[in-house]
Order: structure tokens, then C-alpha cells, then sequence
């Protein structure tokens, strides 16, 4: 029998979310996805990220839209990631978790 899925898991990266990291990071997102219908990143306390760590970002996003799940950034995105992420012509600010939904 399948067990029932918990509703959000919340996952936070901190330090460097790079290509020395991608491993783990993806490893940490998938599980995260086979155990819940909705998962939250925390990236608030990420100090460096590369182009690796956005891009398991913007993965993490795909793979809730094939499996029709949720995946949202909660919590302040750290101006030098907001930076970093413009200057690559990127914007995080459509994964963010709209405030209306923090309280749920």
C-alpha cells in the first residue's frame, strides 16, 4: 500500500550551491519530491551560487510542472543571487512563494 504523501517539504541550502554541491543539492530535491506534493527552498542563507545552482533551481521547477506538483522559493533571495541571476538574464522571482501562501 502507498503511503500518503506529506503536503510540503522545506529544503535550505545554505553556504555555496554550485557544481561542487550539485550532487547532493539534486539528490536532496528528489527526495523531497517523491515524499511531498509541495516543496519549498529556503535559499536565504545561500552566500555563492553558480550557474549549476540555478540551474537545479529552474530543474526542480520543470520536474513539479511533469509531475504536477509545487515548488516555490520561500524566504528572502539574497541580493548577490538576485544579481548573479540578472546579470545572466534570469529571474527567480516567478519561483518565489506568492505571501499569500506562506500562511498556509
Amino acid at each position: 500500500m502507498a503511503s500518503k504523501k506529506s503536503d510540503t517539504t522545506t529544503i535550505k541550502w545554505q553556504g555555496t550551491a554550485g557544481i561542487e554541491q550539485a550532487h547532493s543539492l539534486q539528490e536532496e530535491l528528489l527526495k523531497a519530491f517523491n515524499k511531498s506534493n509541495r516543496v519549498l527552498l529556503d535559499i536565504s542563507e545561500v552566500e555563492d551560487i553558480d550557474i549549476t545552482g540555478i540551474q537545479l533551481i529552474i530543474a526542480a521547477r520543470k520536474e513539479a510542472d511533469a509531475t504536477e506538483k509545487a515548488f516555490f522559493i520561500t524566504g528572502k533571495i539574497p541580493e548577490a543571487i538576485s544579481e548573479f541571476t540578472a546579470a545572466c538574464s534570469i529571474s527567480l522571482t516567478d519561483y518565489a512563494l506568492p505571501e499569500t501562501q506562506e500562511a498556509e
